[in-house]
């Protein structure tokens, strides 16, 4: 099971076991409002979900945060060949809404997606044009809307690994100043350094 740890936070990969706690969370109103699909989803639905995300391109993990489960975090739909993938977020602890666990848990998987594994240099991620609070926190983070969506509803943004460079350094200073220096990234599981290069060779093939 892969593992990342950064700032406080452990992302850990999703297993079987984790995918009811997922479907409960994610069929309250709470959080189904900020998402397109918003119908309730069944354990079939759920189970089959999983199957469909359980491999090299699809990464899931839960946000572990002050020793709790406080939230989800992704990085899907990885395509090698046109370097790009798509993330996304949500926070289901209502005690966590407003805590660095969200932009935390963000730098934490980008500099893993971007500098470790390098699995892409380019992030999207789509965010409803309603959802006030997610536009802003994914600017912050150094998102651009793409262009032609100003009126779609479900729009995409897009994040450059360049635009990340000058848009994350700033703000993983800023979490490494709140973690009394210490910004290290640690993982381990699936991928280690020992053979990093040998399982970048396996994904992008």
């Amino acid at each position: 099971m892969l593992t990342i740890k950064q700032y406080g936070v452990t992302l850990r990969r999703i297993t079987p076991d984790d995918i009811e706690l997922l479907r409960y969370w994610r069929n309250q109103q709470t959080v189904k409002m900020y998402m397109d699909y918003r119908e309730y989803i069944t354990p079939e639905m759920q189970k089959k979900w999983f199957e469909s995300i359980d491999n090299k391109f699809n990464y899931y993990f839960i946000i572990e945060f002050e020793n709790k489960k406080v939230g989800l975090i992704n990085a899907k739909n990885f395509s090698y060949t046109n370097g790009f993938g798509e993330g996304g977020i949500f926070i289901w602890d209502t005690d966590y809404i407003n805590s660095f666990a969200a932009v935390f848990s963000t730098l934490c998987l980008l500099n893993f997606v971007f500098f470790k594994v390098k699995l892409c240099n380019l992030s999207h991620a789509r965010i409803l044009s309603d959802n006030d609070r997610a536009i802003h926190y994914n600017q912050l983070i150094g998102y651009k809307l793409s262009p032609g969506q100003e009126k779609v509803y479900n729009q995409l943004y897009v994040l450059s690994l360049e635009d990340y460079k000058k848009t994350g350094n700033k703000l993983n200073k800023a979490a490494e100043m709140l973690n009394n220096g210490d910004g290290e990234l640690i993982f381990e599981g699936t991928v280690s350094e020992k053979n990093l290069d040998e399982i970048n060779a396996i994904l992008k093939n």
